[in-house]
């Protein structure tokens, strides 16, 4: 055993002590793994956790704002800033009304926050409506394309006077599919 240890310690012509190897090892392992790490957090989807913007900046396509607040780093009176996310594809997700929504959601409801703009009730609840079965949704949204509205109804939590709510739906691929005269008829169908 002690002549293993004294093998070890002994240096070989030109190689570095065994703690430089580490070092050097270890260095080149960490800046590999950082590479990986940047790499997966430029590819991470923007839903990773919502980011404040100066409101003086424009807001990226597909995002939504869902608050806002104040920061000496951005120009103009407070508050200037705005909390921007990408909206749920699974669930629904509370957005200010001052926000654009984007294409293919619809508004389930509307509710109040004093993290948004403006007076009470100054928020909308959003989701993607179901592409299998039926979606209520408030009369205030836009129909999405390739949906047909096929019933209304009337919720608390949607604007306006009752009647307030429509049901929607994508038509059946075969057979007939009822739908409301105002509803639009999606391209292909007669």
């Amino acid at each position: 055993m002690e002549r293993a240890r004294r093998l070890f310690r002994q240096p070989v012509a030109g190689a570095r002590p065994v703690g430089t190897a580490l070092r050097l090892a270890a260095t080149a392992l960490a800046a590999g793994l950082l590479g990986v790490v940047a790499a997966v957090a430029v590819a991470a989807p923007a839903s990773a956790a919502p980011t404040t913007i100066c409101k003086s900046s424009p807001i990226p396509a597909g995002y939504v704002i869902i608050g806002q607040g104040s920061s000496a780093s951005c120009p103009g009176s407070f508050p200037n800033t705005w909390t921007i996310d990408t909206p749920s594809t699974t669930s629904s997700t509370v957005v200010c009304k001052v926000s654009t929504l984007p294409s293919g959601y619809v508004i389930i409801g509307e509710g109040s926050s004093a993290s948004c703009p403006g007076s009470f009730p100054n928020t909308w609840t959003i989701r993607l409506p179901s592409t299998t079965s039926t979606t209520v949704v408030c009369k205030a949204s836009t129909l999405p394309t390739g949906f047909v509205i096929i019933g209304e109804g009337s919720s608390a939590s949607c604007p306006g006077s009752f009647p307030n709510t429509w049901s929607i739906r994508t038509p059946a691929t075969s057979g007939t599919t009822v739908i409301c005269s105002v509803s639009p008829i999606p391209a292909g169908y007669v």
